[in-house]
């Protein structure tokens, strides 16, 4: 009994200090990084803000194949999209899969992301990493509620440093401002300010995770008129023809989430004086080249307020200026519709009977946001094998059918359903959904077309020659002489 009671002993300890070793390995390689710089710049001049960092660091021991960055969750949980460079090329980044636990002051507080090094970095040369991040609803309409006299006034918070799991040498943040109406900045000195642009630092020796809760905020009170055009809820249908043409058509869920508008609106102020405030009359969309029979219309009907310019021979979309039915200040909303087709041959390739689905995921109006997007991809009847393709990560996808004209109830269309919440423009990219389709089923409809037809003239033919008179008329006999 003794000797066993030992030999468990020897191995839970074994255990023990293979698991101290490790950890220890990990955060010594982790603390071998050292940021020589991190140049940050926030864009504040929209309703999305964009955060853009540029990363130069080194190892001085090892050669470097990841690099973590961090977020603040209080950005993190607004976090709509995130995309990092290396150099000049585009390089993965992906949720990381490790904590600096013995780095953080508070672990909780940071998000961290990993970027695989395409081109991995020498022991004691530099690299350079640069992140773009996307946030939503991070600015904070202050006051609340504004009349149709006054200005739209927004309030950001953030953090004075730049969020790292290394050691950083220096660093500056710059607040990109729509103008130099600036009510105040709150952040560590030194403050510059030049303009509509606000730089913050050099800050030298920062800790890694020194912009936790320990640190100094930042926040910045200003003008910002630009539209907090937020579409609530959207819904586009992409319906796959093999007869000449893809139809799209998109229901909007409008609302402008700037400051809410206080007391009444006055129509004269708003035409004769201009105070408008940050409201919205109008909208822009990127529409493809090639789109024919575009409509935009509400739940009252068609809204003639709309133009559209074609695309000349070098452009590469045709632009549609649209105006709704009223104009748009905060906190009000609308709903209005958006369709248009393209021919078949500009998103659908196909080699024997594989084919392949290629259009935008997001959607084609200028400067929205998107809370909840819902995309469905119509397949023609006898489509099999459907797989999607999509560049970034999504919060659901299903199938489903539907049945439409000369459809057969026991097949119906494919539907694919994809979901995905905070959407920016960054997510308006190309998608692919690729499908087998036999040949010969593209005469299906056709077919039953004439079968239809054919059977209803069979029946006319039989019931024109049937007798259904009650009594049947007498037949005359023919005289003979």
């Amino acid at each position: 009994m003794p000797r066993a009671f030992r030999a468990e002993t020897t191995d839970s300890m074994m255990k023990r200090f293979l698991l101290l070793a490790a950890t220890a390995a990990l955060a010594s390689v982790q603390a071998e990084v050292i940021n020589q710089s991190a140049k940050r710049t926030f864009d504040l001049t929209k309703h999305v803000v964009r955060e853009h960092t540029e990363f130069s660091f080194s190892d001085a021991d090892a050669e470097v194949t990841e690099y973590d960055v961090a977020f603040p969750r209080a950005l993190e949980s607004r976090l709509a999209y995130v995309s990092a460079r290396c150099g000049k090329t585009p390089c993965e980044i992906v949720p990381a899969t490790h904590k600096h636990a013995a780095k953080a002051k508070t672990p909780a507080d940071a998000a961290l992301y990993t970027v695989l090094l395409k081109n991995p970095v020498a022991k004691g040369e530099k690299g350079s990493v640069k992140v773009t991040a996307y946030f939503t609803r991070v600015l904070t309409p202050y006051p609340a509620e504004v009349t149709q006299k006054e200005d739209q006034l927004v309030l950001f918070d953030a953090s004075h440093l730049v969020s790292s799991p290394y050691v950083t040498k220096t660093q500056t943040t710059k607040l990109k401002l729509p103008s130099g109406n600036v009510e105040h900045v709150q952040a560590a000195e030194p403050i510059a300010r030049k303009g509509s642009v606000v730089t913050l630092g050099p800050y030298t020796d920062i800790e890694a995770f020194a912009a936790g809760v320990d640190a100094a905020p930042l926040s910045v009170h200003y003008k910002n008129h630009a539209p907090f055009m937020t579409i609530t809820k959207l819904t586009r249908e992409v319906e796959v023809s093999m007869w000449g043409r893809v139809s799209f058509e998109e229901v909007y869920d409008m609302e402008h989430t700037g400051a809410k508008l206080k007391g009444g609106f006055s129509r004269y102020d708003y035409v004769q004086l201009h105070q408008r405030g940050a409201s919205f009359h109008e909208m822009y969309a990127h529409l493809p080249k090639e789109s024919v029979n575009v409509y935009y219309r509400d739940q009252i009907g068609n809204i003639s307020t709309s133009r559209l310019r074609p695309a000349d021979r070098t452009g590469s979309h045709q632009d549609l200026e649209f105006k709704p039915r009223f104009t748009l200040f905060g906190g009000w909303k609308n709903q209005w519709y958006l369709g248009y087709s393209v021919p078949t041959h500009s998103v659908l390739t196909h080699v024997g009977d594989k084919f392949k689905l290629e259009v935008d995921f997001s959607t084609p109006v200028q400067g929205a946001s998107v809370d909840d997007l819902t995309v469905k991809v119509i397949l023609p009847e006898g489509a099999t094998n459907v797989q999607v393709n999509v560049p970034f990560s999504l919060d659901g996808t299903s199938e489903t059918t539907r049945q439409t004209y000369l459809d057969t109830p026991a097949i119906g269309r494919p539907v694919v359903i994809l979901d995905k919440k905070n959407v920016v423009a960054a997510h308006n990219v190309p998608f692919e959904v690729t499908f087998e389709f036999p040949k010969h089923f593209m005469m299906h409809e056709p077919l039953l077309l004439v079968s239809g037809f054919l059977a209803f003239f069979i029946v006319c033919m039989f019931l024109f020659r049937l007798d259904i008179s009650i009594a049947k008329k007498p037949v005359q006999k023919k005289k003979t002489e």
